[in-house]
Formats: C-alpha cells, structure tokens, sequence
C-alpha cells in the first residue's frame, strides 16, 4: 500500500497567504483582527477556496486562529506566549551559534553586517517597518549559517510570531531602536573575533531585554489600538490587501 502523502498548497493559496502574512508581520492587521473570507476573496479578486487554503497554512504558522462558527482572527498573545516564546528564542539562537561551523563564520558576519546597515538605513528614514524586516532577518543568519537544518526548521515554526511581535509592540518600547541597535553592533564585533561564550550571553541578555520591553508595551496595547480610527484602519487594510 503506497504511502499516504500530504498535498502542497496550490500555488495562489501561497502568494495570498504571503500577503496575509506580510499585513500582519507589519502590523498592518491588528491583533485579535477579524478577517472575513468573503472580504478577503473578495479583495484578492479570487473564489474562497485558495483563501480558505491560505488561512489554514497561517493557522499553522500560528498567525491566525480559525474559530468554528465564528471565524478567522489575527493570533492574539497573551502574557505567557510572549514570554515563553522569547525564553524558546534564546535557547535556539544561543545553541544556533555554539553550533556555526568555522568555516561559515565570515559568511555570517558579513550577513550579520548587512542588516545592521539596513537598520540604520531604516532609522535614518524613520520606516520602523524596514527596521523590523531587518531585525528579523539579523537573527535568521545566526541559522541560515549554522549548518543544522533541524534547529533553522524550529526556529522558522515561530518566526512569523516573533516578527509580528517585534513590529507590533517594540515600536512602542521607550529607548528603541537605540538599544537593539547597540547590541546588534556588538553581536557583529563579537562573531567577528570569534568570542561565543560573549556572544551567547549577549544573546540571552538582548531577547530578555526585548521580552520586558513586549511584556510592558503589551499592557497598553488596548490604549494604542483604541487611538487609531477605524477609517485608518480601513485604507491600511485594503492597500494592502486589494
């Protein structure tokens, strides 16, 4: 009896569902959002079905939370996800780069560079959104260049929550980006000349750094989404979308 085998997404499920991701990665879709397959099909000028395919790929991603009878949500975190998915962050970016081979350090500091340049860039033009893309692929390269396969597929299981965190709610944080930035620089220097032990606990201290800073933005968060109006929200959400 052959083997059972799991059918890929077709293709225009995927590209909407990389929109999908994309609003809510950059905080274009609120927490707790509700999104309307009709709306979406609608929009993308499709039949419900690719937008009902793409939905359950981002339930998987953990983005979306499909309720029965009810409908489809943006994720909303709660005190505890955030925490224990940044203590999970630091236990695989810290073995991520106990694990890089010596012969792929160059390549990752040089990648490593790269996107400080790209967050300065993003500061220097006051586009927090680009600041965050960055952010997010900084972090990447500590497992694109440490030669797991298996340790890069469990931190790409989480990746689109720990970006839609990092632009949903460090934004908000007092003394952000300065920060983040300092650190990144540092984490570069230190690869660079090779001292892991430093680099390891740098990580540590940098996620812990950026949990309280979520924990505390995230107390408010209610206030800060009360305080935009619903037709701002509406252009944001079919620029996107349509």
């Amino acid at each position: 009896m052959p083997a059972a085998s799991i059918k890929p997404p077709k293709g225009l499920a995927i590209v909407i569902a990389d929109k999908i991701r994309t609003a809510i990665v950059d905080a274009e879709l609120e927490f707790g959002e509700s999104l309307s397959e009709d709306t979406l099909a609608s929009a993308f000028e499709v039949s419900r079905t690719p937008v009902r395919e793409a939905l359950n790929i981002l339930q998987i991603e953990g983005l979306v939370t499909i309720v029965p009878k009810s409908g489809t949500y943006v994720f909303t975190p709660t005190v505890e996800d955030i925490t224990e998915l940044c203590d999970y962050r630091i236990g695989l970016e810290q073995h991520a780069v106990t694990l890089t081979p010596q012969g792929s350090i160059g390549k990752a500091v040089a990648e490593l560079q790269k996107q400080v340049d790209a967050m300065e860039d993003a500061v220097s033009g006051s586009d927090m959104q680009a600041y965050g893309r960055a952010d997010t692929e900084f972090h990447l390269a500590f497992f694109r260049h440490c030669g797991n396969r298996y340790l890069q597929n469990a931190y790409n299981l989480i990746l689109g929550r720990v970006a839609s965190l990092r632009t949903h709610l460090a934004i908000h944080a007092p003394g952000e980006p300065d920060r983040s930035m300092a650190d990144h620089r540092r984490m570069v220097a230190l690869l660079g000349s090779e001292q892991r032990g430093e680099l390891t606990a740098l990580l540590g201290t940098h996620i812990a750094h950026t949990r309280n800073n979520y924990l505390d933005v995230f107390q408010t968060s209610d206030a800060v989404n009360r305080s935009r109006g619903r037709a701002v929200r509406l252009r944001k959400r079919l620029a996107i979308l349509a």
